[in-house]
């Protein structure tokens, strides 16, 4: 990769890892120890309380509503022009997005090549989420638009999974040819190569946001009749500062907001990983979970097939039955053993195939083919 530079982009900026689940600050970081970035910046010009009301006055006046004022054209036209003349005086006429917030361009940049990271397609988000509420109908339909134009104006786009080229190619008609996959790394959680006591029958949930989206009252629901079978199993369930108000069941215990030391000593503590996403598109969480050895239970959609090594390393369900999600549990924690056996194997799985060097990498070596 000698000699090539990348700009970065995000909406917020990429060199703070509160960003985006510290997403672009990863790339950022990787792209600085491959000796391959040019600049970095913030493509958000609604960056403060009172700048943000303007594209929620001009989507409350033009669509009815406010919500989602981040996907009308107005706010991504806007922030696509600073993305224009930043990248116009750069030395380096390569930029990666991190999002698509800030496309599709209204004027093409000249002499410019923009590339995509991308997580989920609009397409994919809108069918899933359980937060569409309140969406215009005719937001949803301009959105999609301009998702369709910002996905053609890219000179490759790198999806996080092959569940999301699958969507770029079939839903949006984008060549395959022009789409590869390069995952992602792992999030602040270490992995643990500790003993891990799998009898000790404690599940973990995670979830910083949307807890119905990750499945969070499915967990619930399926736990009251895990009980009824196991009373020694506990769960804990982390993210929120609204959890511990909230829920109150037994052998639950709630975590919100907690230092990432204290997150760590939970992740080293669990022996089994449950997030039963209805929308989740990637879940760097089941990664960290799979590096501290533990197997991982999902739903069979989104990426967690991908994730999970098609079954190899984690549990599907075909459905949201909370009784189904309750017989898994409780037949996994009847071998101790086989749970042990699982975990080593997902941790050796997940650190091979998985690391910000290996997608940053990828990405680099595929511009570079790209550019000849």
């Amino acid at each position: 990769m000698d000699g090539l530079k990348l700009n970065i982009c995000s909406n917020g900026d990429p060199k703070s890892p509160k960003t985006w689940s510290g997403t672009p600050y990863n790339l950022y970081s990787e792209l600085i120890n491959n000796d391959a970035l040019g600049e970095a910046f913030d493509s958000n010009v609604f960056d403060s309380k009172y700048k943000s009301l303007l594209p929620k006055l001009v989507s409350k006046f033009y669509y009815g509503s406010s919500i989602g004022e981040e996907r009308t054209s107005f706010h991504r036209y806007v922030n696509a022009e600073r993305v224009r003349r930043k990248t116009s005086s750069s030395h380096v006429p390569s930029t990666l997005h991190t999002s698509t917030l800030d496309l599709p361009f209204a004027i093409l940049p000249k002499d410019q090549k923009h590339y995509l990271y991308c997580d989920s397609t609009w397409n994919l988000w809108s069918s899933h989420s359980t937060a569409m509420d309140g969406y215009s109908k005719k937001l949803l339909v301009q959105a999609e638009k301009l998702e369709q134009r910002a996905y053609q104006q890219m000179a490759h786009i790198f999806s996080i999974s092959e569940y999301v080229k699958n969507n770029l190619v079939d839903h949006y008609k984008i060549n395959s040819n022009n789409i590869t996959v390069v995952g992602t790394g792992l999030g602040v959680i270490k992995p643990f190569y500790g003993e891990k006591n799998y009898s000790n029958k404690k599940i973990l949930f995670a979830a910083k946001g949307r807890f119905e989206d990750k499945g969070g009252y499915l967990v619930l629901e399926a736990f009251k009749k895990v009980l009824e079978f196991n009373p020694d199993i506990e769960l804990l369930i982390v993210g929120q500062n609204d959890y511990t108000k909230t829920i109150k069941l037994p052998n639950v215990r709630t975590f919100g907001f907690i230092a990432i030391d204290e997150l760590q000593s939970i992740f080293n503590e669990c022996s089994l990983f449950l997030m039963p996403a209805i929308n989740e598109p990637w879940g760097l969480v089941y990664l960290e979970a799979l590096s501290c050895k533990m197997p991982i239970i999902g739903l069979n959609k989104n990426s967690f097939p991908e994730i999970s090594g098609y079954g190899k390393y984690g549990f599907g369900l075909d459905t949201n039955n909370p009784e189904d999600l309750a017989r898994l549990i409780i037949k996994l924690f009847e071998d101790n053993k086989k749970l042990k056996e699982i975990g080593q194997e997902a941790q050796e799985y997940c650190l091979n195939k998985f690391s910000w060097q290996k997608t940053v990498s990828t990405i680099l070596s595929t511009i570079e083919k790209t550019e000849k």
